[in-house]
């Protein structure tokens, strides 16, 4: 099975990564487990050595880290057993979006606490009945002297309870459909009528939340990019989303638990041929990813757009996790795990993969028109 990016690395790209493991030997990630404090103690040891976002500009605390050195970032981390900082839709989305889109006085206000993990983040798109065709949102925003009085229900919101802002799509023009009329604006997650509840998910995480706006008022001020054209400002927080940051977290991932069923089957060779195909199967499935991440890897760096690209390799993904979770359950009784609950716990988790970040189908969608140029 092949591993790393397979890329020529520059001597810049070598400096990176020495400071990066250097930083990492001097701070290594703590033991205290995975929950939501450790993660934002995590946060705040990356970020004392501005390790934090190395992708953003110096002057907002990251390292103008190229998009291989990105890559050789998340390597490296994987490579140290980091854990997932707490702050992780404002480093990855928000910021970038800031960045991307963003006022002068937002970029200044925003990124300072977002780096620091002084204040999380949700991402207010999805809802229940407008999840990944974003063009049938019904959450409402009426103007109302120099506020937003906005309305609505969103939900699969990350973070949603322990966000102090969102990152809110809302229709500001109810007279237009579809992706036009939707503007994007910042949402205080503490102003009255703003109600997050987590959601129990059937591997038993609170990993979501629903959020209900009722009547909740937003500073006209706080609209990011133009009024009505925030489709435009979603499309750079969903490529942000998928750019590099969760394809090559989930590339580490996967590298691991497909090493995992390649080690479980040898040690109960003879395998039948079933278990056989379904390992091999697996690797495919994970190359295939791999490859994906080293073609946007190849884009970023020519500066191509890589919009409708994150949907190929979010589709590659959301396959291959699927499949190697349910090909850790065909494994278990091989390898002697059928009471494992971590087997199990994987497989429930990833049935989400198909839906979280976007479905399946409106990704198949967005391939055949934007990259394959089908008839609607």
């Amino acid at each position: 099975m092949s591993t790393g990016l397979d890329l020529a690395e520059s001597p810049e790209d070598a400096h990176f990564r020495e400071e990066l493991r250097a930083y990492l030997r001097d701070h290594p990630p703590s033991e205290s487990g995975g929950g939501f404090a450790a993660q934002l103690e995590w946060q705040r040891t990356l970020h004392a050595g501005r390790w934090v976002a190395p992708q953003w500009p110096a002057q907002y605390g990251g390292r103008d880290a190229t998009p291989s050195q990105y890559a050789v970032y998340w390597r490296e981390m994987a490579a140290a057993g980091a854990p997932q900082i707490a702050n992780r839709i404002g480093i990855q989305t928000v910021g970038p979006t800031l960045l991307a889109c963003g006022s002068d006085e937002q970029r200044q206000r925003y990124l300072a606490p977002i780096a620091s993990g002084e204040e999380i983040w949700c991402q207010l798109f999805s809802e229940p009945g407008a999840g990944s065709d974003l063009g049938g949102l019904r959450t409402t925003a009426t103007l109302d002297g120099d506020h937003w009085v906005v309305s609505g229900q969103k939900v699969w919101t990350s973070y949603g309870a322990e966000a102090r802002f969102g990152l809110l799509l809302a229709r500001t023009e109810s007279a237009v459909e579809g992706l036009a009329g939707i503007s994007c604006m910042i949402c205080d997650m503490t102003d009255p009528g703003v109600t997050a509840r987590p959601l129990r998910q059937m591997s038993g995480e609170y990993e979501f939340s629903e959020v209900f706006l009722d009547n909740v008022r937003i500073p006209a001020s706080a609209i990011i990019g133009e009024r009505g054209k925030g489709w435009r400002v979603a499309r750079a927080a969903l490529t942000s989303e998928r750019g590099i940051a969760f394809p090559m977290k989930e590339q580490m991932i996967l590298e691991a638990r497909v090493a995992s069923l390649v080690d479980t089957l040898r040690a109960q060779a003879p395998a039948g041929a079933r278990s056989r195909a379904t390992v091999v199967q697996c690797v495919i499935d994970y190359e295939l990813f791999r490859l994906m991440n080293l073609r946007t890897l190849t884009k970023l760096s020519d500066g191509e757009d890589i919009s409708a690209w994150t949907s190929l390799a979010k589709l590659a993904w959301s396959r291959a996790a699927q499949r190697i979770a349910e090909a850790q359950v065909d494994l278990a009784d091989l390898g002697g795990l059928a009471g494992d609950p971590a087997v199990w716990f994987e497989f429930l988790r990833y049935r989400m993969a198909s839906i979280a970040g976007g479905t399946t189908e409106i990704q198949l969608s967005i391939i055949g028109d934007r990259l394959l140029g089908l008839p609607r």
